[in-house]
Parts: C-alpha cells; structure tokens; sequence
C-alpha cells in the first residue's frame, strides 16, 4: 500500500500539472516548445493520478484503463527533449520529422492491440492470468522507457550546453533562467531515473530492496517538471539559433571582402583559416568598418544595455550580423559576448577610480557599466583581469 502522504503529493501534483497545460498552452511567446511543455504536463498529470489511484482499486472499477494510461510515459522524454529543442531553435511550425520520436509509443499500442481489444472481465482475468508473451511485453516496455529517460535526457543536456556555447556569438548576457533551470531540472531527471532504472532491475533480479524506488522517482519527477513549466510560463521569449545556417557555414576571406558592403542579414559565421587572418586584418574596407564598430562603442556605449544583442548592434551600426560577427571574430578574435563584456569591465575600471562613486558599492557599478547579476559580473572580471573585483579596486 502506497503511504498516505505520497499519494496526496500525487494528487496534488496531477491537479497541478493539468492546470499548467492550460496556462501553457495559453502563452504566446515560444508558443511550439509551449504547447510540447503543456502536452508533457497533462501526460504527467494523467499518469500521477493514475498511480496514486491504483491501489484504490482504479483497474476493478474501470479495467479498460488497464495497460492505457501506461502508454503515456511513452511520450514523456520525448516531449520533454523536443520542448528543450523547440526552445533552443528557431522553427516556424513542428516538424514533421520529429514524430519519429513518438514511434515507440505508436509500436507500444500495436503491440498491445489484442488487449485493448478484450472485453472488461477478459482484461482483468488476462492481469489474474498473464500469458508469457504479456510477461515479457512488459518487461521490454519498461527497458524501452528506462532507456528513452536516459537517452533523451542526455541529448536534452548535450543541447542546452551546444545553446549556451552558440548563444555567445549573439547575446552579451547569459543569465536566462529558463535555460539555467531546464539545465539543472533535467540533469536531476536523469539522475533520478537511473535511479530508478536501478531499483526496477533489481526487482526482475528479485532482490528485495525493502522499498519502489519508482515511487521516489515520479516525486522527483514531479517537481523538477512543474519547477519547468513555471520557469516557462513567467520566461520572455528567448534569442532562437538558426541552426540550419551556422552549422558547418564558414565564412572564406574573398566572401568577406566582397561582402563588406552588402550582405543579408543572418546568423555569424565561424573564424577564418590562420592563414587568412593576416590578409582580413590588412584589408582597407575591413579596417574602415572595425573603426566605426570602435568609435561606436567608446561613443555610444552600448554595451550599457544588459540585453545587447548581435542583431541589435548591427542594427545600429547599419551592418549585416555577418558582417558584425566577422568583423568582432577575425578582427578582435573573440565572440561577441567577450567583446561587449572586455567594454563593460573598462567601464566599471573606470568608474571605480572617479572620487564621486566612492561611497557606492561594487555591484552598483557592475550594473552601471551593464551587468545584470553579481554573479556574471564577478566571474567576467576575474576572467578579464586575472583579479576579483575586490582586489582590483585594492591595486587602485
């Protein structure tokens, strides 16, 4: 029998996620990774009240819900990575591609088809009377999730982490909660289910470890997605990589010259050849076109705004993104997130030795020069100088 309190934690945590798959699907920013994150909810939801009801007699009463809502977990890491997916890249519609992933679901109920089929009692007298061909149906569903939690876990993880690294190119803050806590949600997600994947091997191995260590999963489980979903609900729409265009896309030394002075507006392409860098760095319309860039940030200070972005700064500066992002990657060697930021750590140098900010603290600075958290600013200056903020202003 399950304990009390568990079971009313999983109601509560069934009621709740059916709730946010109404407040998902109702936002409008991100609205595909949105409605993914709604579907994952509401699978959730069905399955937790489900398993709290089981053993309330739920299969006596309704024995046609036998072997039905189980199917469901099926779609669960599968929503889960094409949310994060979803989120990360820009798409203007679902691809169709991507139903691929929902096969095993598809498989699960070809599989299970004659049961469905049964009647009431024949379903019940089939779970009192189970055929070898079930026993063993079972056992591969159970290896089949147990492998996609991991799977799609891990793939999940590999994206956030290829984000965080592109995003560089495009955006001079990183601080985005909702990637932090998609970051952290789903890594606790894989490690609980392989905990769970080890409880439930142990148990076709008839050891007896005195407790489900499932039960303790699906908790964990439950947290960590409606600790998702409202990141989602309360996260603004966040920069989407064009995939398609920086992978693989490099920018040779004639196609950046004879675009200096038109070239569409697309995704920053990747660093030049060694070779070529001494031919880009000599080149006159180049040279002209990284003087505006530096007059323009030690005139206008942009990088005073925490949310700068490549495409707003090219913007400004009447260039193309490629043309900006060649100009920062060949010219400076450094992505745009450590360009703006090298500006952002002189500003507050600066700052730090005018007599009428004395009395103001470190981190009212930061936020003067552009930074948005204590936390980003401290590691960026350190990296920059070598020192903390504090030890800096001590050298002063």
């Amino acid at each position: 029998m399950m304990n009390e309190f568990i079971r009313i934690i999983l109601y509560l945590g069934a009621v709740q996620g059916l709730l946010l798959a109404v407040f998902l699907f109702s936002i409008r920013t991100n609205k595909i990774s949105n409605r993914l994150l709604g579907l994952l909810t509401m699978c959730w939801g069905i399955v937790l009240l489900t398993f709290a009801l089981i053993d309330k007699g739920l299969y006596e009463k309704f024995p046609h819900l036998l072997f039905t809502v189980d199917q469901l977990i099926f779609l669960f890491f599968p929503l889960l990575y094409l949310q994060v997916k979803y989120l990360l890249e820009r798409h203007t519609k679902f691809n169709l591609y991507d139903l691929f992933h929902f096969s095993p679901f598809v498989i699960s109920i070809a599989l299970n088809m004659d049961f469905f089929l049964m009647t009431g009692q024949e379903k019940l007298e089939m779970i009192q009377n189970s055929t070898r061909y079930f026993d063993v149906l079972e056992m591969v569903s159970n290896e089949v999730i147990a492998v996609q939690g991991v799977v799609y876990s891990i793939l999940a993880i590999r994206l956030i982490r290829s984000y965080q690294k592109k995003i560089k190119e495009f955006e001079s803050t990183l601080d985005k909660s909702i990637i932090k806590v998609l970051y952290i949600g789903i890594s606790l997600i894989l490690f609980s289910w392989t905990i769970g994947i080890v409880g439930l091997n142990l148990e076709y191995l008839n050891v007896n470890v005195g407790f489900d260590y499932f039960v303790y999963t699906y908790l964990i489980l439950v947290v960590v997605i409606y600790i998702i979903s409202y990141a989602a609900v309360k996260s603004p729409e966040i920069f989407k990589l064009d995939i398609d265009t920086i992978r693989d896309h490099s920018l040779s030394f004639k196609t950046l010259i004879s675009k200096s002075k038109d070239i569409k507006k697309d995704a920053p392409q990747s660093s030049l050849p060694l070779e070529d860098h001494q031919q880009v760095s000599e080149d006159p319309v180049l040279i002209n076109l990284n003087e505006r860039l530096v007059d323009y940030m030690k005139n206008e200070k942009p990088y005073l705004n925490p949310e700068l972005s490549l495409p707003e700064l090219a913007d400004a500066m009447e260039m193309s993104r490629n043309q900006l992002s060649a100009l920062i990657n060949q010219l400076h060697q450094k992505n745009f997130y450590e360009f703006v930021n090298e500006y952002r750590v002189d500003e507050v140098k600066q700052l730090m030795t005018a007599p009428e900010n004395k009395h103001l603290k470190l981190i009212s600075l930061a936020y003067d020069a552009g930074f948005n958290s204590k936390a980003s600013f401290y590691r960026i200056f350190k990296q920059i100088t070598k020192m903390t903020p504090t030890e800096y202003l001590s050298t002063l």
